[in-house]
């Protein structure tokens, strides 16, 4: 690479990095007003995350007499595991910024990470509510990996590589053809693993403090100040990562593949409409269906595998390419 690409690849990563972080608190109140409204409530304000992440920012933090160093750093390791996993992903720029350097399942990983970070704190902490959110936390990301790699190898068959960009790359030179039997099949799976990764309805309920039911919010319960802002925001994060892999496998269209400020200006456009698109489709979903049993959600789990393996056998049985 020339020392000019050099610095436009770095300026489209700081631009990416900020973009993520920036969108994530509102995507999150895309979703709650989506949900207010469907319910016929007027909801909280469109900049209300914004300003919650901000008095949080603004308060000190105490910890438990029981913790320890973990306690301390494992806000600020999670929230940088999904940090780090953004630059594998193509946001509005072909090539990822980072895609050289790994996978998909690269993505996967980080996302583990941070969600083991979290739990081993809860339990660090020493609360009864910690260990049980922890414990269910942890189950669920065991019933649900294997289907992201799944889902991963699935996306990747046609293009015969895991790197997102190249999956993306293949899937926008197809045109309408992208769009194939096997591929809805495997970005279905991937919406249901979304709802367990993210903690949303029918998996988690973010929006309750339920001592039998909540999963997410009984691992933070010992958190405060800029440490739970990290953890609120790390979540939203979380989501926004997993909408745009979404929205970038299923509709790969207009991505830029070029500096050019014209291409540029339209791939970000057009993800801004489709990430809101997919939040506003995930709040109206919310509003749909109620909280399962935890038991339940193995079923859930059983049908995202069964969609990806079968996404997986129609590409090899029509043929992969």
């Amino acid at each position: 690479m020339t020392p000019w690409e050099i610095l436009l690849t770095t300026l489209v990563l700081a631009a990416e990095l900020a973009l993520a972080v920036g969108l994530a608190p509102l995507l999150t109140s895309v979703v709650r007003r989506r949900k207010s409204r469907s319910q016929r409530r007027t909801g909280p304000s469109m900049i209300q995350p914004y300003l919650d992440l901000a008095k949080l920012w603004g308060k000190g933090t105490v910890y438990v007499e029981s913790s320890s160093a973990v306690t301390r750093a494992a806000p600020l390791i999670s929230f940088a595991s999904l940090l780090a996993a953004v630059p594998f992903v193509p946001w509005f720029f072909l090539p990822a910024p980072l895609g050289f350097a790994g996978d998909l399942i690269v993505v996967v990983g980080l996302l583990a990470l941070s969600r083991f970070m979290t739990a081993v704190a809860a339990l660090d902490a020493g609360s009864t509510f910690g260990g049980m959110g922890s414990t269910r936390d942890m189950w669920i990301g065991a019933l649900f990996e294997p289907t992201f790699l799944l889902v991963i190898f699935a996306w990747g068959a046609p293009s015969g590589s895991t790197q997102a960009s190249t999956i993306v790359l293949h899937g926008a030179t197809l045109g309408a053809a992208h769009l194939s039997p096997a591929l809805l099949l495997a970005s279905a799976a991937f919406a249901l693993l979304l709802l367990a990764e993210t903690g949303r309805l029918p998996v988690d309920n973010p929006a309750t403090h339920l001592e039998l039911t909540m999963v997410h919010e009984a691992m933070v319960l010992e958190y405060g100040g800029r440490d739970l802002a990290l953890i609120e925001l790390g979540q939203s994060l979380r989501m926004v990562l997993l909408l745009e892999l979404f929205v970038a496998v299923l509709l790969p269209w207009g991505i830029a593949l070029s500096f050019g400020l014209a291409a540029l200006a339209l791939a970000l456009v057009l993800l801004l409409v489709k990430l809101l698109a997919a939040s506003a489709l995930l709040g109206e979903l919310e509003t749909r269906v109620a909280k399962w049993r935890l038991f339940r959600v193995a079923d859930l789990a059983v049908l995202s595998w069964v969609l990806a393996l079968g996404s997986i056998s129609l590409t090899y049985l029509v043929g992969v390419g």
